[in-house]
């Protein structure tokens, strides 16, 4: 028997999200994410979306998403309330949440957008407009304002690039560090500041 069009669309979708594809770098380059005609209709609406990214059965990222919308010609998903948690050697490393995002599931190039916020399972965070994800070379990128918060420093610039992890991460221009004081830091962590003479 054969199965119902939209069900052989799901199994094609869920097979893209199974298998590794070649994949080739695009340095700073930007794939277009975006549809080329903002009227084209999705051929595969989702309400609670999930994909997984795979390379030589190791787990790279999961991508969930409230709701999703594939346009398979232009091999896009658009996607709304994502959330991405990208994996190393079977340990979730950072999680990445944003407003909207957008998935070429060619290449499985991310684009995040709006309120991007991401945070490493050692505690940096990453504040941003529009972030980044190249498969190809497990980097993020950004050309937009960043604030990224670890340990007592506050780092500021415009551009970024980082591993998954926020472990290495390069700022490209304007790059501004603050480093909290310690009467900031007791303030935080509710620890009374001693009295000064």
């Amino acid at each position: 028997m054969k199965a119902p069009a939209v069900w052989r669309k799901i199994i094609i979708v869920a097979t893209l999200a199974a298998f590794p594809l070649g994949l080739s770098g695009c340095g700073q380059e930007q794939p277009n994410v975006h549809l080329k005609n903002g009227g084209a209709e999705p051929s595969l609406l989702f309400e609670g979306f999930h994909m997984t990214s795979t390379q030589r059965d190791e787990r790279e990222w999961d991508l969930y998403a409230r709701a999703a919308q594939v346009f398979e010609r232009e091999n896009i998903a658009r996607a709304q309330d994502i959330k991405v948690i990208y994996w190393r050697k079977g340990q979730a490393v950072s999680t990445l949440t944003a407003q909207r995002g957008f998935l070429r599931t060619d290449t499985r190039f991310i684009r995040a957008e709006k309120d991007v916020v991401m945070v490493s399972e050692e505690g940096a965070i990453l504040h941003t407009e529009v972030l980044q994800w190249d498969n190809a070379k497990g980097r993020i990128f950004t050309d937009a304002p960043v604030t990224v918060e670890r340990g007592n420093n506050i780092l500021t610039g415009v551009g970024m690039e980082a591993d998954s992890e926020l472990k290495r991460i390069d700022i490209l221009s304007q790059v501004n560090i603050q480093v909290k004081s310690i009467k900031d830091l007791q303030t935080e962590q509710g620890t009374p500041t001693p009295e000064q003479p």
